[in-house]
C-alpha cells in the first residue's frame, strides 16, 4: 500500500495567518507611512501590546476607526502583525534588498514604541544576521537606523563598523541608498579604511544616481543632489591626499570641484613633494660623478652625494641636507686604509671623528662599497637597516 504524505499540521497561529489573507476575516488594518494597508486582528494586537490595548480599546481616536496609521512602512507592519500572531518574524526570509534592511530597522523601532521587548530582540537578532552575511546592505541599515535615535543606535554602530572596515565593498558599491545627511556623515568619518579617492568615487556615484521620481519630474532632484555633493566635496574631501592623476582624470571630470580647489590641491602636493629629499627639484642639468645612497634607516643619510675632492688620497663625496632642523653637510669618505664611513661633517668642517659616523664598512677597496655596510659602533647616530651605495 502506497504511503501518502501527512497533511500539514494546523495550529491556531497558522489558521490566523491564513485568515489575514482574506479581506473579510480581518477586523482592522494598519496603515503604513508608505500607504500600505496591512490586515490585522484588533483583539490580538491589544493582547500583545499594552500600547495597542490603550490605543485600540481605550478612549483614543484609533479605538473608533478600522484603520490605524503608524509611522512605519508596510514591511515592518506585516512583520509586526506576523509576530503578534506567531511569536516569530519570517516575513524577511529569502530577501536581500534595501527595503528588507529598512523594514528590519523599523521593526526594532516599532517594537520599542509598542513596548514589545521580545519583538525588539528578535528584530535585532535578524539585523545582526543580515549585517553579518550581507555587508552590501550596511549602508541601508546605517541610513535607516539614523532616523530613530536610541532604539536603533546599536544597529547604526554595527553597520558603521562594517562600512569603515571595507568602504570599497559597502559605501562605494551602494551609495544611492543613503539620504543626504547619512552620506555626509560617512564621507566625513575619519575612521574609513580607504584612500580618499574611494570616498570621492562614492560621492560621485551618489550624485549621479536618480530615483524614478527624479526622472518623472525632469530631474529636479538631480540639481539638488549636485549642489549638496559639491558642498560635501568642498567640506570633507581631502583633495591634496588624492593622486595627481586621479585629480585630473576623476575629480576634475566629475564637475563636483571647482578649478580653484583643484589648483590648491596641486599646490599643496607640490610643496609637500619639495620637502622630500628624493624629489627631483632644483636638479642640476649636469651632475658630477657621485654616489647614490638608499635604504638607510636614517632617512637624512639617503640621497645623492657629489664627488667633492679627496680625503687622505681617496675620493670624498658630500651632500647637503636637513638634520635636526638645520642644514648640514653629509660625507662619504675613507679613513686611511681601514674603513669607509658615512658621516655628518662637524660644525667646524672637521671629518674623521667617530662620534659623527652613521655607518661604516670594513674594506680595503679603493672605491665606495655597494653592500655590506654596518651601523657604526663609534656613535649612536646610525640605525638599521643599513644602506646600499650605487655609483652614478
Amino acid at each position: 500500500m502506497a504511503s501518502s504524505a501527512l497533511p500539514r499540521r494546523q495550529t491556531l497561529s497558522t489558521d490566523l495567518m491564513a485568515c489575514l489573507g482574506q479581506e473579510d476575516m480581518a477586523d482592522m488594518h494598519l496603515l503604513g507611512a508608505d500607504g500600505t494597508k496591512v490586515p490585522a486582528f484588533r483583539t490580538i494586537l491589544a493582547c500583545r501590546s499594552a500600547v495597542f490595548r490603550k490605543m485600540l480599546l481605550g478612549d483614543f481616536e484609533e479605538s473608533k476607526s478600522n484603520v490605524v496609521k503608524l509611522s512605519y512602512d508596510g514591511d515592518a507592519l506585516r512583520a509586526l502583525v506576523e509576530f503578534c500572531v506567531t511569536d516569530d518574524v519570517l516575513h524577511f526570509e529569502g530577501r536581500v534588498d534595501e527595503f528588507a534592511a529598512r523594514g528590519i530597522v523599523q521593526l526594532i523601532a516599532c517594537g520599542h514604541f509598542l513596548n514589545m521587548p521580545l519583538l525588539q530582540e528578535k528584530a535585532r537578532t535578524l539585523a545582526n544576521a543580515f549585517l553579518g552575511e550581507y555587508s552590501i546592505l550596511a549602508c541601508a541599515f546605517y541610513d535607516e537606523a539614523s532616523l530613530f535615535g536610541e532604539p536603533t543606535e546599536s544597529i547604526k554602530g554595527e553597520a558603521l563598523a562594517i562600512i569603515r572596515k571595507n568602504p570599497g565593498k559597502t559605501l562605494l558599491r551602494n551609495p544611492s541608498v543613503l539620504r543626504p545627511e547619512g552620506l555626509r556623515e560617512l564621507i566625513s568619518d575619519d575612521g574609513m579604511l580607504c584612500e580618499e579617492i574611494t570616498l570621492f568615487r562614492a560621492l560621485r556615484e551618489w550624485t549621479t544616481a536618480m530615483t524614478e521620481d527624479d526622472k518623472a519630474n525632469s530631474s529636479p532632484g538631480a540639481d539638488d543632489r549636485l549642489s549638496f555633493a559639491k558642498n560635501v566635496a568642498a567640506s570633507h574631501i581631502r583633495l591634496s591626499s588624492i593622486r595627481p592623476s586621479d585629480l585630473v582624470g576623476i575629480v576634475r571630470k566629475s564637475g563636483l570641484v571647482d578649478e580653484k580647489m583643484i589648483s590648491e590641491a596641486f599646490e599643496a602636493q607640490a610643496l609637500f613633494a619639495e620637502k622630500d629629499l628624493h624629489a627631483p627639484f632644483s636638479k642640476k642639468r649636469k651632475m658630477l660623478p657621485g654616489i647614490t645612497v638608499s635604504g638607510a634607516g636614517v632617512n637624512a643619510v639617503n640621497g645623492f652625494y657629489e664627488e667633492n675632492g679627496e680625503y687622505y688620497g681617496h675620493p670624498k663625496y658630500t651632500k647637503t641636507s636637513s638634520w635636526q632642523g638645520r642644514e648640514r653637510t653629509f660625507c662619504i669618505y675613507r679613513f686611511g686604509a681601514a674603513k669607509w664611513y658615512i658621516a655628518i661633517v662637524a660644525e667646524d668642517g672637521g671629518i674623521g671623528a667617530g662620534k659623527n659616523d652613521f655607518y661604516s664598512h670594513p674594506t680595503k677597496q679603493k672605491s665606495v662599497p655597494s653592500n655590506g655596510w654596518e651601523v657604526s659602533d663609534q656613535s649612536e647616530l646610525g640605525c638599521a637597516p643599513c644602506p646600499t651605495c650605487q655609483k652614478s
